[in-house]
């Protein structure tokens, strides 16, 4: 039932925003809402939404993934159309109010006989109509790449007192990749194939791994065989619970891959020890409940021995507080997509405000990196490409 109310809650924004571009339109940039073309487009494009929500819901219904793939991206389209006319219209009618007074000097002028230029207000009536199309264009491309391949490479991070055994150790992190409507079972072969080429010697993942789950038996055997030297193991995401945890502890349970549920193993690693962690999750898509993850954390440390180097999978980037309390060294999490927009490797968001969203995080000796994930379950990435980074342990400090 949690996809009907995903479906409310769009219905809710798709209203919400034809409202406020019709007032955009209509209060804001009046000489454009006199088109009866621009009218038009403002019943046409909402129109569209709602078929999408349609069409996403019977595809829910009846259990067909395609159906519900073509009305999620078309809501999506719909709702990035919306968001960029929202930002854009303000600025163009700024522009249009200029423009308009430009046009009252000209016809001063005119009515005393003077010598009229009026390329100012061309410029001005251009960029007023240019603004929109700028931010469309930036919202295509934002939904286009989020169906690109995914980045795989080599990411080091050095740690000031790692163990010799662990030098040049490389850990291939998987997270978020929602398989079933935007990313598919070949796309993660693809990537296995990619990630082949830097000889990982472990796999992680970190929850979200398919919303359709029968697909996750097949991607569980995809992962193990990726033959990694130490083996391929998981913790859980929230959408795990939400497609069904007993379906999915189930198929754990028959699978190849070892979950750590609240729960660790310690690794022999070239004759010295390796410590993996694995968190449960919250479930909650609200305030995160740091209690839990502190007492999950705690099981699966249970058992570890004093100053074995640990490396915690916890889907939610909330659990690094907890972790870099007690000394876990390294933390690898997903589950923010990196905000899917960003700049200069660093989430848009990031400057209003300060959770963990994306990228390398350092606190009290510990060190995290939060990946911007495989998928996600709204087609949009903009300056934040899908990632499967190879962590690559290293002494050698970046000055």
């Amino acid at each position: 039932m949690r996809i009907v109310g995903q479906i409310i809650f769009s219905v809710s924004v798709l209203v919400i925003l034809s409202l406020l571009n019709f007032v955009l339109f209509k209060y804001f940039n009046k000489d454009w809402w006199q088109r009866k073309i621009v009218r038009k487009i403002n019943l046409i494009i909402p129109g569209i939404g709602f078929i999408g929500v349609t069409i996403w819901f019977i595809g829910n219904y009846t259990n067909s993934i395609t159906l519900s793939a073509f009305g999620s991206v078309l809501t999506v389209v719909v709702v990035i159309i919306l968001l960029s006319l929202i930002i854009s219209l303000p600025f163009s009618a700024v522009f249009n109010k200029l423009s308009r007074r430009r046009g009252k000097k000209e016809l001063t002028k005119k009515e005393n006989k003077e010598k009229i230029d009026n390329s100012r207000r061309r410029i001005l009536k251009g960029t007023a109509a240019a603004l929109p199309l700028i931010t469309l264009s930036a919202a295509g491309g934002g939904i286009a790449r989020s169906f690109l391949d995914t980045d795989v490479y080599v990411l080091p991070l050095g740690f000031k007192n790692l163990p010799p055994h662990l030098e040049g150790l490389r850990i291939l992190h998987l997270t978020d990749s929602h398989l079933g409507i935007y990313k598919h079972l070949d796309d993660y072969e693809n990537i296995l194939i990619e990630a082949e080429k830097y000889r990982p010697d472990i796999v992680l993942i970190t929850g979200d791994i398919a919303d359709d789950l029968d697909l996750l038996p097949e991607v569980l055997k995809l992962a193990d065989g990726f033959n990694s030297k130490y083996g391929t193991y998981a913790s859980l995401g929230n959408h795990e619970y939400y497609r069904g945890i007993n379906r999915v502890l189930r198929t754990f349970d028959s699978g190849p891959v070892e979950l750590l549920r609240s729960d660790g193993k310690t690794l022999d690693i070239n004759g010295g020890q390796l410590h993996l962690a694995g968190s449960d999750d919250p479930v909650t898509m609200r305030q995160v409940k740091y209690g839990f993850l502190i007492e999950s954390m705690n099981k699966a440390l249970a058992g570890r021995k004093d100053g074995v180097f640990t490396v915690l999978m916890t889907h939610r980037p909330e659990g690094f507080d907890p972790a870099a309390e007690i000394g876990i060294e390294l933390t690898l999490s997903g589950h923010t997509h990196g905000g899917q927009a960003g700049l200069n490797g660093h989430s848009l968001w990031s400057v209003f405000t300060d959770r963990y969203l994306w990228g390398k995080y350092a606190k009290n000796g510990s060190q995290m990196y939060l990946s911007s994930g495989i998928g996600h379950w709204f087609p949009f990435r903009l300056g934040c490409p899908t990632e499967a980074p190879i962590i690559e342990l290293t002494s050698k400090i970046d000055s």
